[in-house]
């Protein structure tokens, strides 16, 4: 009977004990945990500050990167603009040259047939021509042929006309010789008889 109030006694020693060190552990973890509370606060309010800041500093960023993507935008279209509008006159600028050149080009096809129109009758009439050519050639060269054998003829006639001439005139020269000598030799006869007679 001792023994068990004793072990009571005990048992109840150890659960005041308990009990005190339960509440003592309830203390420290109350003013631990207020502790780490307020320290968790404070730094949940330095964090939050930090945070506020960054979260200033980033709009302030989304602002002012708004801002540069409002003028690159604006400046964006007036070039896209200016571009769009040099695109067109380039444009029209090339549909023009195009034009020009299909009616250069027209006009040149046009030039080129009445030019190769002309060439074609032109070659026709200079084959036309170096047959008629060719033919007189040929009649300019027997019309040659011919006067040469004719001048050939007429010096040759000209060369015996002279020989004949010069012939006739040493057979005249000779003729003239000879009458005069026989009519010199008349009159002698004529003279020696006369003188006779008168003797």
């Amino acid at each position: 009977m001792q023994n068990s109030l004793n072990s009571i006694m005990k048992k109840n020693a150890a659960i005041r004990d308990l009990k005190s060190h339960l509440l003592h552990l309830e203390k420290f973890s109350e003013s631990h945990i207020q502790r780490t509370k307020q320290e968790a606060e404070k730094l949940q309010k330095g964090e939050l500050r930090v945070s506020q800041a960054k979260c200033d500093k980033i709009q302030q960023d989304i602002h002012q990167l708004r801002a540069q993507l409002s003028v690159l935008i604006t400046e964006n279209r007036e070039s896209e603009l200016a571009l769009r509008k040099k695109k067109y006159k380039v444009e029209m600028e090339i549909e023009n040259w195009i034009q020009k050149y299909d009616a250069d080009m027209g006009e040149k096809q046009t030039e080129y047939e009445e030019v190769h129109a002309v060439y074609t009758e032109e070659k026709a009439q200079l084959a036309e021509l170096k047959e008629k050519y060719a033919v007189l050639k040929q009649e300019y060269s027997q019309i040659k042929e011919e006067r040469r054998l004719s001048q050939e003829k007429k010096e040759r006639a000209e060369r015996e006309l002279a020989i004949m001439v010069r012939a006739a005139t040493h057979i005249q020269a000779f003729w003239k010789g000879y009458l005069v000598r026989s009519l010199l030799k008349s009159k002698r006869k004529k003279k020696g008889k006369a003188k006779k007679s008168k003797k």
